[in-house]
């Protein structure tokens, strides 16, 4: 498109230009034969008079014709300029009318409306991360103040000071898991990354990130229903590690007591299937699409442990891969998430 504007501008001064000249020479034909006609120059010693004639109709036309092409062409250029300084100076409110505008000038003001608009999309996402990192960070952060200063008390008994450590400690873990994932998205994000791809076991690994949460689920006495195929996949044993970790942790933490998780890895043809099921408190249909946004819980009131990052983390890691991930739930009966990971990626990664 810009190469399309710059020929057809060049093309409307390069006829401008003709045109000036056309015009002023035709101009002067005509002013001669006049003249010469109606006896207006002196025949003998009107050379001056005929050349200072000229050259003041020329300069009456040019200045003419060069006001026109200024208010045409260079008007446009000048509003675009002050347009672009304004969004420097960090006014993405800035909208430049484009009716009024020639074609090729319109498609220029109209690109630039769009990169505005776009680029205040940008903002106001950076101004909601930053005040949600804010928050996020601030919760724990004030957890930790708070016990700090309960054990300043010397009256404290033994079991009330392990209490606060222990509450302490928990709030630098959610500081260090929040930093860590923050990290991890904002990589994902920002750097067109690959991954070193490897050959590995996928229901070995799903096995063994289960033992590792194998302390949650019992303190909840949940039951495990674990149907696996044997698969190797070839992918980031890395990246898909945090994948089934963040689904798994969801899976116990929002559950209920003594409820059931199932997890069903499956091979067909082209794709690979893991499907996580839970009996917990469930999710709203009409939040499907927010659960994968970042620091959103369905949970408003914050009850359970969490910043909203793992399952924007987990999607992130699964298109990476060139997956899918969906979500299906029923208030209070339980959430199902569906994994689908293609078995050849495509080389472009």
């Amino acid at each position: 498109m810009k190469n399309k504007i710059k020929s057809n501008l060049w093309l409307y001064f390069s006829l401008v230009v003709f045109a000036l000249i056309l015009v002023s020479a035709s101009g002067i034909a005509l002013i001669l034969l006049i003249a010469t006609y109606f006896d207006i120059i002196p025949k003998e010693g009107g050379t001056v008079y005929l050349i200072i004639f000229i050259a003041l109709f020329i300069a009456i036309i040019s200045s003419g014709i060069s006001s026109i092409v200024g208010k045409k062409f260079l008007q446009p250029i000048i509003e675009l300029r002050k347009s672009m300084k304004r969004v420097a100076q960090g006014d993405f409110s800035v909208q430049i009318e484009e009716k009024e505008a020639a074609g090729e000038v319109q498609e220029l003001y109209s690109d630039f409306n769009l990169m505005v608009r776009e680029l205040s999309g940008i903002e106001t996402l950076r101004n909601d991360f930053i005040s949600n990192v804010s928050h996020e960070f601030k919760t724990p952060i004030a957890t930790i103040q708070g016990y700090i200063q309960l054990l300043q008390n010397k009256n404290i008994t033994e079991e009330e000071r392990d209490s606060y450590y222990k509450r302490i400690f928990e709030g630098n873990q959610q500081l260090a898991t929040l930093t860590d994932n923050i990290l991890k998205l904002t990589k994902l994000e920002t750097q067109s990354i690959g991954y070193e791809e490897k050959d590995f076991r996928l229901d070995e690994q799903i096995r063994e990130v289960l033992l590792f949460l194998q302390p949650k689920w019992e303190k909840m006495n949940v039951n495990l229903n674990i149907q696996l195929d044997k698969i190797i996949y070839s992918g980031s044993e890395e990246l898909l590690y945090q994948v089934w970790l963040n689904l798994f942790e969801n899976a116990i933490k929002y559950n209920k007591e003594n409820g059931d998780i199932v997890v069903n890895l499956q091979d067909d043809k082209w794709n690979i299937l893991v499907e996580v099921s839970d009996a917990g408190i469930g999710i709203e249909e009409r939040n499907y699409g927010k659960i994968f946004e970042k620091f959103y819980q369905e949970d408003n009131s914050r009850k359970t442990s969490g910043n909203g990052l793992g399952l924007s983390l987990a999607q992130k890691i699964v298109e990476l891969h060139q997956g899918t991930i969906g979500v299906k739930s029923k208030k209070e009966l339980g959430t199902t998430f569906t994994i689908t990971l293609p078995k050849q990626i495509s080389s472009s990664l």
